[in-house]
């Protein structure tokens, strides 16, 4: 995933935005007897805060239209992850970016980050991570009149209607599972699958899941609190059918881990967990595959799998959630909008939208005639 997704995505961020700030025109707005001009200003220092798990990836995401729009950046990457963000700074520096601009600052939370957010001088904090911390953050900032950008926690549904190709879909299902061990905020952690498939997907799925390699988890604390997750499953009344188990090697290895008999509401099931864990739950009905997808505190993303792709999309638009793609995952358009709602976030990047994030809009009226 670093090789392949992390330093790839870096690279294209900057050409799509580099790409996106030559293509962009001016906006005006004509009126009888006046035009109106918009004018972008930049919003001054910016804070950017990002994850561990995408270290590279989700910190140039906001660095790049950061300084398209003419901000200077203070940034703070996660300690767990602060090489790729130390090195990425050195290299910015070495192709000619002026000193001051991007300012790279390494620590904890409520060493660093806090500082970050409740500085007068920064107007804007775009923030990735946990919801919890994201609470902290929209506390801190919005009594400051900060903008505000979050990309906060999910426990996003993959839902498997009865007439998908089990053929075609299992490994796509898989991989939204569990690519990176599960430490993406997009994964599908709870996987829906209509009643007449269920019997046949199930062994299906725990065949691919066995055969999907994955690397270790963050850390030694990240692999226990997975654990504990595993251990309330089985109390909550699951059943581990594969998985959950410490593998040989460097790192903090777990083996893919697939839950069934869990109830809804259980906590397994609507908690994030952030790993390599999914749960499964039959349904009946739309309704019924609609209400469990819609019940719990997040909305980040979700994914439908349907041979009827206009049903899909009928469905995905009905989900309570920010993203969601139908008979694919992860499959990604920069030009689109990027966020979740409800305890998922609090606004969008991505595209224009990004744009209009790091900057101000101000509109300049001009009569025809003085």
């Amino acid at each position: 995933v670093a090789r392949h997704v992390d330093i790839d995505r870096c690279i294209r961020n900057f050409r799509f935005f580099a790409d996106l700030g030559r293509h962009s025109t001016a906006q005006t707005f004509a009126m009888d007897d006046a035009m109106n001009h918009v004018v972008r200003k930049p919003v001054g220092v910016v804070g950017l805060i990002s994850p561990w798990n995408l270290p590279l990836y989700l910190l140039t995401w906001k660095v790049a239209p950061a300084l398209l729009m003419g901000n200077a950046i203070v940034a703070k990457p996660s300690e767990i992850t602060p090489l790729t963000a130390h090195r990425f700074c050195a290299l910015a520096q070495e192709a000619g970016l002026p000193d001051g601009l991007l300012n790279v600052l390494h620590g904890l939370g409520p060493e660093v980050g806090q500082p970050i957010v409740e500085h007068p001088r920064i107007a804007a904090i775009s923030f990735t991570g946990g919801t919890a911390t994201g609470r902290i953050v929209a506390a801190t900032a919005a009594p400051m009149f900060k903008k505000l950008s979050l990309e906060l926690g999910g426990k996003n549904a993959t839902v498997v209607l009865e007439d998908a190709d089990l053929d075609t879909i299992v490994p796509g299902v898989v991989r939204a599972g569990f690519l990176n061990s599960g430490q993406i905020c997009l994964c599908g952690s709870r996987i829906l699958v209509h009643r007449a498939l269920y019997d046949a997907f199930l062994p299906r799925f725990v065949e691919a899941v066995d055969a999907f390699g994955i690397g270790p988890v963050i850390s030694s604390a990240h692999r226990d609190k997975v654990e504990g997750y595993l251990k309330l499953a089985v109390e909550e009344g699951g059943t581990v059918l594969t998985g959950g188990q410490r593998g040989p090697g460097d790192g903090f290895h777990l083996s893919p881990a697939v839950v069934a008999n869990l109830p809804p509401d259980s906590r397994c099931a609507t908690e994030e967990i952030f790993g390599p864990v999914v749960t499964l739950h039959p349904f009946d009905t739309e309704e019924e595959a609609l209400a469990i997808a819609n019940g719990t505190e997040y909305g980040l993303a979700g994914s439908v799998w349907t041979n009827d792709a206009e049903r899909g999309r009928r469905f995905a638009e009905r989900m309570e959630t920010g993203m969601v793609w139908v008979n694919t995952w992860l499959h990604r358009d920069l030009r689109v909008p990027f966020g979740g709602v409800k305890h998922s976030g609090v606004g969008r990047e991505g595209g224009e939208w990004s744009l209009g994030f790091f900057s101000e809009a101000v509109n300049i009226c001009v009569a025809n005639r003085p």
